[in-house]
């Protein structure tokens, strides 16, 4: 399979990524409460520099990022698919690497629903 950037030289499903622990699904519950209504993964490396501590709060925390990307998606133009949502509207962990910026960007599950994945600007 060849596209314009040349061969495909690996290729991994979500579901792979998933059961990897490179993905993390977000509970549906909660990315409902927050107004997300596609499914919604977040990356490893932005879960544990936004939602991961030694503490009980990664629920709260969690649910601050939610509310963070769900006014970032509310207030972009209706054909946007990659949202920017600032660090200073999200939740610092105990260990913060100073990540200044969480990426959400839509795209197309394994079976072509649209899908959320929450990552760092590097991850991209």
């Amino acid at each position: 399979m060849d596209d314009e950037y040349g061969p495909v030289v690996a290729s991994h499903t979500r579901a792979e990524f998933i059961q990897s622990g490179d993905l993390i699904e977000i509970p549906p519950k909660m990315a409902s409460d927050a107004g997300i209504n596609v499914p919604l993964l977040i990356t490893a490396g932005a879960q544990k520099e936004f939602v991961a501590g030694t503490d009980a709060g990664e629920d709260e925390r969690l649910s601050r990022v939610l509310s963070a990307v769900a006014r970032a998606v509310a207030q972009a133009p209706a054909n946007e698919v990659c949202f920017v949502v600032p660090a200073e509207d999200l939740p610092a962990t105990q260990a913060s690497t100073g990540a200044d910026r969480l990426l959400a960007i839509t795209e197309p599950g394994d079976s072509g629903e649209p899908v959320m994945t929450l990552m760092l600007p590097h991850e991209m």
